[in-house]
């Protein structure tokens, strides 16, 4: 018994060694699952089913081929015609369980645009442009239109507005009543209102921010196009390529089908904001005793007045700083029996908007305190606070005398265009300009430039601006006398001495460009590679002339000056008066040390929605490094599948 208990764990043991050797021989691996899916989600199903009439139940389900998610169904999700009350939309497994909380309206035509929101569970492809549609009579009205929105400033796809239509015969829909026909345009500012009854409609957009399907804020970005819609179709032959092996330049196979066009599929409307914003007081602070500092909400052409209230002053008790719009306000005060007190009151006369966005009178009492410590500012050359700097100077004046600064000055390199400035750290009661002198440097020796004037900043009483017809590779010395310059708080300046030089001609770049089809009545700028304008010139006898620039890479911008003002200008609805129009030159313009280019640009050759270079398009999708080229290029529709739409 005892052997056989013995032989039993022998063999065991030899068992158990075998596999340990076993499993420690093999090599542990982990799955991979196999290839990457690509592909999003399939329809199988649906309760009721596409293109279903007679429907009543508020109740639907759609069925797919996978286990899926909604991506924020409550801003992805359009159901036409517009629902009053939000419906219930949730993802289950497999399925889109939805029920509708209005009630059905009778023989009328639903679409249900899932836009991006349906992607699989796993990898996260979506399903673009699915949709369902049914009727709740005896027919599915069938037509629709589709086209493109862009910001009208810059030709920038416009995502998210909502797309809508109203009978043509009522002008004042827009700002009325909700829309009759709803979609909502894509990542590519595309849309498509489908399911349209025959008719004459005029069609808007506007980003619906209070989801009210009309343009009842000023404030909201609107779209409106000035032609009648007549919706439409037709039969036209459209040809599909089917090639031969992965790098898609092989044909193998052409076929030819005829399919249905549905009409305008090509309607392009620009976006853009009135321009009306809400205005008021949006701070006001002391952070040193001589300035009181006030921020408004938005651009005002009226300036702020402050009245005193605890305090007596003169008309002149301040100084006023501010920028060019009047929405940032600096008051210096002059006196001192006033900043040295720790509250001032005052009364604060300015224009605001009320709850409607009529601009109206308004004035506040405001209250300033100073108080010492953190909150004060802090001089930008020492580091230290104003109120200390002068506290400091009291107790050492015997020691040393301290002097006006400047917080702004020239040296290095400038442009040979620039207008170069000094800004002194306080407004000054006087400058004597005889003590102020320019200087360049000829045959060796500094002699005295003749032409040339220092002016005041119409926006800043700080800052003095010097203007002088420079030249190219010379250098140059602004000279300032001690004491030429005292603030309103009694400081002088020391002797300073500002050298500086300008560019050689040849490290800049001439660019002309020919705007074939726009003669004048436009501007044009220079755009860097971000969409920023570095540079303006005026349309004239059919170019543009952009001399002495800096070499880099550019882009160029074209706007039809309506009003010859220089700038854009905005669109009004009321008015019926569209945004400025804008164009853009396709391609990228490298400019090099001492090369001078011509570039000829025929404005209207290209469609207008296929204008704007790609790489300037900020509203794109991020690539997916993992998809193959081919499917990136396919599902990128920005050039590939927009309309061509003309202007």
């Amino acid at each position: 018994m005892k052997n056989s208990r013995i032989q039993f764990f022998t063999r065991l043991f030899s068992v158990i060694l075998s596999s340990i050797i076993i499993v420690s021989c093999a090599s542990i691996v982990t799955p991979t699952g196999g290839p990457r899916d690509y592909t999003p989600p399939v329809f199988k199903k649906s309760n009721p089913a596409p293109n279903q009439t007679e429907v009543k139940s508020k109740k639907l389900t759609l069925e797919f081929d996978e286990v899926l998610q909604l991506d924020n169904p409550a801003e992805n999700v359009v159901i036409s015609p517009p629902q009053k009350e939000m419906p219930k939309i949730k993802a289950n497994l497999k399925k889109i369980d939805i029920e509708l909380i209005d009630s059905l309206l009778p023989n009328t035509s639903y679409t249900i645009d899932f836009g991006s929101a349906i992607k699989d569970n796993n990898e996260g492809n979506i399903l673009n442009g699915f949709s369902l549609a049914f009727s709740t009579g005896k027919r599915l009205d069938s037509l629709q239109i589709s086209g493109t929105v862009l910001n009208a400033s810059d030709l920038e796809p416009v995502t998210g507005m909502t797309i809508g239509l109203h009978p043509a015969d009522n002008d004042t829909a827009f700002t009325t009543l909700p829309f009759s026909r709803v979609t909502r345009t894509d990542l590519y500012g595309g849309f498509s209102i489908k399911n349209l009854a025959e008719g004459k409609y005029k069609i808007y957009g506007v980003l619906d921010a209070d989801r009210n399907y009309m343009f009842n804020a000023p404030t909201e970005n609107i779209a409106f196009y000035d032609e009648i819609i007549i919706p439409s179709a037709e039969v036209t032959s459209h040809t599909d390529t089917i090639f031969s092996d992965s790098t898609r330049t092989t044909i193998d196979t052409i076929m030819i089908h005829n399919i249905t066009r549905f009409l305008p599929d090509s309607i392009v409307m620009f976006a853009f904001n009135e321009g009306q914003k809400p205005l008021y007081l949006a701070k006001h602070d002391r952070r040193d005793r001589e300035k009181l500092t006030i921020t408004l909400s938005d651009a005002t052409k009226k300036l702020m007045k402050l009245t005193p209230v605890n305090f007596e002053a003169k008309e002149d008790w301040s100084i006023i700083e501010r920028n060019i719009t009047n929405d940032t306000l600096t008051f210096w005060i002059k006196d001192s029996l006033v900043f040295n007190l720790d509250t001032l009151q005052v009364i604060a006369d300015y224009l605001k908007t009320d709850s409607i966005l009529n601009i109206i009178p308004a004035n506040d009492t405001l209250n300033f305190i100073y108080r010492e410590g953190p909150m004060s500012s802090k001089n930008s050359n020492s580091g230290e606070t104003t109120s200390t700097r002068r506290g400091r100077r009291a107790k050492t004046d015997t020691i040393r005398v301290e002097s006006l600064e400047l917080d702004e000055s020239i040296s290095g390199v400038i442009d040979i265009f620039s207008s170069p400035a000094i800004r002194f750290e306080a407004p000054l009661r006087e400058l004597n300009k005889d003590k102020i002198s320019l200087k360049t440097i000829l045959d060796s020796t500094w002699v005295d430039v003749n032409d040339w004037s220092i002016e005041i900043d119409s926006l800043s009483p700080r800052r003095y601006i010097i203007k002088h017809k420079w030249e190219f590779d010379k250098k140059y010395l602004l000279s300032l006398d001690s004491a030429c310059a005292t603030s309103v708080y009694g400081l002088s300046n020391d002797s300073i001495g500002l050298d500086f030089k300008v560019k050689k001609s040849s490290e800049y770049s001439n660019l002309y460009i020919e705007t074939i089809g726009v003669q004048s009545g436009a501007f044009a700028e220079l755009l860097n590679t971000k969409d920023i304008p570095v540079r303006f010139a005026t349309i004239k006898n059919g170019g543009a002339e952009f001399p002495f620039v800096k070499p880099g890479k550019y882009y160029v911008r074209l706007v039809i000056d309506s009003d010859n003002n220089k700038k854009f200008t905005t669109g009004n609805f009321k008015k019926r008066v569209q945004p400025e129009k804008t164009y853009y030159y396709s391609k990228l313009i490298e400019l090099k040390a001492n090369w001078d280019i011509e570039q000829t640009w025929d404005v209207f050759e290209k469609p207008i929605t296929k204008q704007k270079p790609y790489d300037l398009i900020k509203n794109k999708p991020k690539k997916d490094k993992n998809k193959p080229k081919a499917i990136e290029e396919d599902n990128d529709p920005i050039y590939s599948n927009r309309p061509s739409a003309k202007f």
